[in-house]
């Protein structure tokens, strides 16, 4: 993500590679593909491995890789039909992913070591295209990554190739949690496909490639929380209603309302994970939303959601200029005066709290409260105060 080149569209006759990458980041290649699932190879022969018919064929189990092949046969001459390094392979000396890649590499050095036309990962909530670039009869290269809202998944660099009458597809996927690879896999798709059904593939991508509809929340230079940042799960908290509530999450699951002294009705509906309170005035007028909560997987202010690490969940809001904290900490403004808008971090043991206010502008305040358990995200809640 630190490398911003040129965006290069696809058509049905696609741009050449641009010189620019070959002055920055160069894309994946098929020699360098090759040279990575050959190193692997004579590792394997090396060791001594044996041949063992598995769930997916051919095997060859080392420590901390295995091997996929075509048949039985483990000799130089081999041909691959996937490997993957897993979590040991930290142990294994030498044992690494193209350019020196390794399983437990944060995913931002990652990003970093390839093309990357689309620095904000503007895309879907579901994937997001890095680049695509080159032209047939050369090798088009391609890289994706799939995600859930603001957690990568999945980093794909993919390669379009001839062979023979056809195009084939393989490349390197790194498999990611939690912000760091879990496992570096070699692939490539079964059989050839036409020309024209590579061009299509492609087209596919450049149509993601256009989608702006989601994009990854700044986090080296984040701000503090504001007031258009209080939604979750899309419901956007100052115009919140019963009726959009029920709409985005279906027929609550309780309800249940009570006077308040001053003679407005305090409404509380809840579903599984998530609970909003409503007030009304004394002839049944909707005032606001005064509160809501989620413990479950929806997403909440810049893509956070329970489940979340500490020090990703902190390093989407301002946190001031000595890092993101792991003790008690005033992240910005003055907490103290409780005069928002203001950050606060309050670490107890395994259990943490971040505190952040938001002015409305009508002299209220709002305030976002997250609660972490053993470092993790567990609820997010947003209440007038």
């Amino acid at each position: 993500m630190k490398k911003k080149m040129l965006v290069w569209m696809v058509a049905l006759v696609l741009l050449a590679l641009p010189a620019a990458w070959a002055e920055t980041v160069a894309p994946l290649t098929v020699e360098e593909l090759n040279g990575w699932t050959s190193d692997l190879v004579d590792r394997a022969i090396a060791e001594g491995l044996s041949v063992a018919q598995g769930e997916a064929g051919w095997e060859a189990a080392g420590t901390g890789y295995t091997l996929y092949l075509s048949s039985g046969d483990l000799s130089a001459d081999s041909a691959l039909t996937g490997a993957v390094l897993t979590v040991q392979s930290i142990e294994v000396e030498g044992l690494t992913g193209p350019r020196s890649t390794y399983v437990g590499q944060p995913v931002s050095e990652v990003l970093a070591l390839y093309p990357n036309d689309n620095p904000h990962l503007s895309g879907t909530m579901a994937s997001a295209v890095l680049y695509i670039g080159g032209q047939f009869p050369t090798p088009v290269a391609t890289g994706l990554v799939t995600r859930q809202g603001q957690d990568i998944t999945l980093i794909e660099h993919g390669l379009y190739y001839l062979a023979g009458d056809g195009v084939a597809f393989s490349g390197v996927q790194y498999t990611v949690a939690r912000g760091a690879v879990t496992a570096i896999r070699y692939f490539t798709a079964p059989g050839v496909i036409t020309l024209g059904e590579a061009n299509d593939a492609l087209l596919r991508l450049s149509s993601l490639q256009e989608q702006t509809e989601y994009f990854a929340y700044d986090t080296e230079n984040p701000t503090p929380l504001a007031a258009e940042d209080l939604s979750i799960g899309g419901l956007y908290f100052f115009d919140l209603t019963p009726q959009a509530a029920i709409a985005a999450l279906g027929e609550p699951a309780h309800e249940e309302s009570v006077a308040d002294t001053n003679g407005d009705t305090i409404s509380t509906m809840q579903w599984d994970g998530v609970e909003i309170v409503f007030v009304y005035d004394a002839a049944g007028k909707l005032l606001r939303a005064d509160h809501i909560s989620a413990t479950g997987s929806l997403e909440g202010p810049r893509g956070i959601r329970a489940g979340n690490a500490m020090a990703i969940v902190l390093s989407r809001f301002e946190h001031g200029d000595a890092g993101v904290p792991g003790d008690s900490a005033l992240l910005y403004g003055d907490a103290d005066s409780q005069e928002a808008p203001y950050g606060r971090l309050m670490v107890e043991g395994a259990d943490a709290f971040a505190y952040y206010a938001v002015g409305t502008g009508s002299g209220q305040t709002v305030l976002m409260t997250l609660t972490f358990a053993q470092g993790m995200l567990a609820e997010i809640s947003i209440s007038y105060i």
